[in-house]
């Protein structure tokens, strides 16, 4: 399969932002929601919180919050989901999980912003959570869905043993758009070896990235 590999502006600076990424999982989401009807399964629960919650920060983020509301606002959403999903109010005919999840994150986070409200500061470059509509969310959530899969590729495509330096050339050229004369310079390469790094780099990330597509399908 060839899957092109788009990056956002934004990728660079959230690149080991969130929580420790399970690279061991293979279950799917769907295989995850079955497993959450079985009070013993504290697996399926670890895995799909480890793969939503960072998806969720970083929403929030960008909904206005600070990094600490953030994680607090995140950390009752997904206790409010998963008692909703015990009690069966999930619905999966009437949407996707993303759109359940979200409605319950702007909750707590309008919650969380009447609680603080005029003590904490909103990131000037984050659009105000109670100015947001559900596309807006939605974009949101797939943009960072889409970081969150580029960065667990990254990770284990190093911990494949990539070499080091051509990772360092792909996340600097590749992801930042650092130019090339600086990255040559920083890291002794010439522009030869930094066009090969980003290409075979690409190349090596592609059935990665295809894999987690299908793995976060139904987020």
């Amino acid at each position: 399969m060839n899957v092109l590999l788009h990056f956002p502006s934004w990728y660079h600076a959230s690149l080991r932002w969130g929580a420790p990424l399970d690279m061991f999982s293979q279950r799917t989401t769907t295989a995850l929601l079955n497993g959450l009807r079985d009070p013993a399964n504290a697996s399926a629960w670890e895995e799909l919180d480890g793969r939503c919650r960072p998806i969720m920060i970083g929403v929030a983020r960008r909904m206005g919050l600070t990094q600490s509301e953030a994680e607090d606002a995140v950390q009752a959403a997904m206790v409010n989901f998963f008692e909703a999903y015990r009690a069966d109010k999930y619905d999966r005919a009437r949407g996707r999980l993303s759109g359940f999840i979200l409605t319950i994150l702007r909750s707590r986070a309008l919650d969380l912003r009447r609680q603080v409200h005029g003590r904490h500061e909103v990131h000037a470059s984050a659009d105000s959570v109670d100015q947001m509509s559900d596309a807006d969310l939605e974009r949101l959530w797939l943009d960072e869905r889409q970081g969150q899969i580029l960065r667990q590729a990254m990770e284990e495509l190093q911990a494949s043993g990539a070499d080091e330096r051509m990772l360092a050339a792909f996340e600097l050229y590749g992801l930042r758009g650092v130019d090339i004369s600086e990255v040559t310079t920083r890291l002794g390469m010439s522009r030869e070896e930094v066009y090969n790094a980003k290409y075979r780099i690409t190349r090596r990330l592609q059935p990665i990235v295809a894999r987690l597509d299908e793995l976060y399908e139904d987020i």
